[in-house]
């Protein structure tokens, strides 16, 4: 059934730009060195919780899933690649 049957509503909604940004920083960090991945990474978790903040103002912004996802993302990246810092770092 179409979503006028329903009752609901067929506007199309709009994914926070932070988000979608934030997400891509994301997944760029996967393939970038350690310090470089540390940075994108961050940048990541910071759009990504523009983003958040952004779909809970208005939650017809789009669906909160992808600026959710930049943040789990990018702070998996940051946390992992910090940690291979500091042991490379700290051992040496």
């Amino acid at each position: 059934m179409s979503a006028d049957r329903q009752g609901g509503s067929t506007a199309r909604r709009r994914v926070p730009l932070f988000a979608i940004v934030g997400l891509l920083l994301g997944v760029l960090s996967l393939a970038l060195p350690a310090v470089p991945a540390l940075v994108a990474a961050a940048g990541g978790i910071i759009l990504g919780v523009l983003g958040r903040r952004q779909f809970r103002r208005d939650p017809a912004n789009g669906p909160g899933w992808v600026s959710l996802a930049a943040i789990i993302v990018s702070g998996f990246v940051f946390v992992s690649q910090a940690v291979i810092l500091s042991v490379v770092y700290f051992s040496a």
